[in-house]
């Protein structure tokens, strides 16, 4: 029971994540009422339950048929299942304030992932927020953050932002924080190895299908990568 309450709260998240990558630095609030992106009618209670509004509408607007986007659900889900792993983690043994803290912490890197992922930016206010809050919750890791992001920043610095952007360096400074040393670095190896894994696979298929133009000069954000290592190190403790 405790892991599916856990799972409803991650999917209400995930919402709001969703919500706050499509409103941020648009000059639009996120407590204004939701809208269709076409054709701009506001939304129906109904047509706001996480995941199952877009299976019912089948991924269309009710209105004007047009597509919704499948970030949607996707990150509905993927914040529920982040919730159910917080969960499992902590709150069974009762550790609730660090479990309160890993929520916090993980829903910030999941917008900031999602925002970077539309628009390959990773916009100061939430990273700096994130960076605050890994480093008020673990003081003791403060040499960690900046020996992490060290290295993102070197690439930044000497390929004039071609290997990597700023933001991925300040965003690695918040997980070093967060995690420390040792499970930092391994989420960051991670971090790499992933990226790398999908920079080939995406190569692979765009010359199979002949259809996309994916190639190794391609940009690809990496700060969903640096998230998802670092909470795969955080949740398995690879150190």
């Amino acid at each position: 029971m405790l892991l599916f309450v856990a799972f409803l709260l991650g999917l209400s998240i995930g919402s709001f994540a969703n919500a706050w990558s499509f409103r941020y630095d648009t000059g639009r609030s996120i407590v204004t009422p939701s809208a269709c992106m076409a054709c701009r009618r506001h939304l129906r209670w109904f047509e706001l339950v996480p995941v199952l509004s877009f299976v019912f509408l089948r991924g269309r607007c009710d209105t004007c048929r047009a597509p919704i986007s499948f970030q949607y659900p996707l990150v509905e889900l993927i914040a529920g299942a982040m919730f159910v792993a917080i969960a499992a983690k902590y709150v069974a043994a009762l550790e609730y304030a660090p479990a309160l803290i890993a929520a916090i912490f993980w829903s910030i890197a999941l917008a900031l992932s999602v925002y970077d992922f539309r628009t390959k930016i990773i916009p100061n206010g939430g990273v700096y927020t994130l960076a605050l809050v890994a480093l008020a919750a673990y003081p003791e890791h403060f040499i960690a953050g900046p020996l992490l992001a060290l290295p993102l920043a070197a690439f930044w610095y000497f390929s004039g932002g071609k290997w990597m952007g700023f933001g991925d360096a300040k965003l690695e400074l918040g997980l070093g924080w967060f995690l420390g040393l040792s499970l930092g670095l391994s989420g960051l190896l991670v971090a790499f190895w992933l990226g790398a894994f999908v920079g080939v696979l995406l190569i692979i298929v765009s010359r199979i299908m002949n259809r996309y133009s994916f190639s190794l000069k391609t940009e690809l954000p990496f700060g969903p990568f640096l998230a998802i290592g670092a909470f795969l190190a955080w949740f398995f403790q690879f150190d």
